[in-house]
């Protein structure tokens, strides 16, 4: 009982949000559909989940939406060798870039942000060398379909978002390698002191990362059949604020695929139903931050509580022992 008590406060702030936005949704938009919204921008989420990761491990990976216009770049430029072929390629590539940057982050000791802002400019610029700084197309438009064929009631996109946060949370809970990611973001000189393997955690947290925004970007560009050396310049930050609304620390260690998935499903239908609407795209943008403001200040003043009642605690035990 006291572990499902644990679950639910660390989701209750997020879940009463989420209530609060699809309520008001559906108030003044009576047709809204909730679907709808979460396919729209399904990308987002994907790339949310790999920015998580390496932000449970303490780091951050500014690049991962130039990764993105890169993989869809690359998939749509392969694109005659066959759409699926050129997509798997594409992610087995932006998996293995992720790969290096966490391993050059852990050998040089380059602080992540630092490394990434030059990994951000450096995939972006091979996306413009990728596509000779042109909107590139696919040449048989057909080739999209598989993409666009629901299996059952779900896009291949939104099968493919909802597999990667139940893996990726099952990953991070079971598995070692997921545990070294906590333990790394949490306590980073504990871990290592404990024998946890900085470099192999920050290679793994930057290859999902890596990973991630490849699947992103190669799966809508497949879908619209083109890609742009300019697309995804948003990204990023609509990823940031959907990590931050979910409940992922700042400061590593603390957050689940739980947490972002909320935190996405928030951004989602607070977007899809201001645009559905009418509201102008600059209207969804002040609305998510102040959202975002709201969310941090509750979960600060959450914490401050916590923290408090936690040293009361230790004054009664300490007060009691004396």
């Amino acid at each position: 009982m006291r572990a499902i008590g644990t679950w639910f406060k660390g989701y209750l702030l997020q879940f009463i949000v989420l209530v609060i936005v699809l309520a008001s949704m559906y108030a003044f938009y009576p047709r809204f559909h909730v679907e709808s919204s979460i396919e729209r921008i399904m990308p987002l989420g994907v790339v949310a989940a790999g920015l998580a990761v390496t932000m449970i491990a303490g780091e951050f990976d500014l690049s991962i939406a130039s990764m993105a216009a890169f993989s869809g770049a690359l998939t749509i430029v392969l694109s005659p060798i066959g759409l699926v072929p050129a997509l798997i390629i594409s992610i087995i590539v932006g998996t293995a870039l992720g790969a290096l940057q966490g391993w050059a982050i852990a050998k040089l000791g380059i602080n992540s942000l630092v490394f990434t802002i030059g990994t951000l400019i450096l995939f972006r610029g091979l996306t413009w060398v990728v596509t000779n700084g042109v909107s590139v197309r696919v040449s048989d438009v057909t080739a999209t379909d598989v993409f666009r064929d629901k299996i059952g009631f779900l896009t291949p996109l939104s099968l493919t978002g909802i597999l990667i946060f139940i893996a990726l949370g099952i990953f991070l809970a079971y598995t070692r390698w997921g545990r070294e990611i906590y333990a790394l973001g949490g306590a980073r000189n504990e871990a290592i002191a404990a024998g946890v393997r900085y470099k192999r955690g920050m290679i793994v947290a930057f290859a999902i990362s890596g990973g991630l925004g490849a699947v992103a970007g190669g799966m809508t560009s497949a879908l619209g059949g083109s890609a742009s050396p300019t697309a995804f310049g948003s990204l990023l930050l609509g990823a940031l604020a959907v990590v931050l609304v979910g409940g992922i620390s700042l400061a590593g260690g603390r957050g689940t695929m739980v947490n972002v998935f909320l935190g996405f499903a928030i951004i989602a239908i607070l977007s899809a139903g201001l645009s559905a609407m009418g509201a102008k795209a600059f209207v969804a943008e002040l609305f998510t931050g102040v959202l975002l403001l709201v969310v941090l200040v509750f979960d600060y003043l959450i914490g401050a509580i916590a923290e408090n009642d936690r040293k009361k605690k230790l004054r009664k035990i300490a007060t009691s022992e004396a």
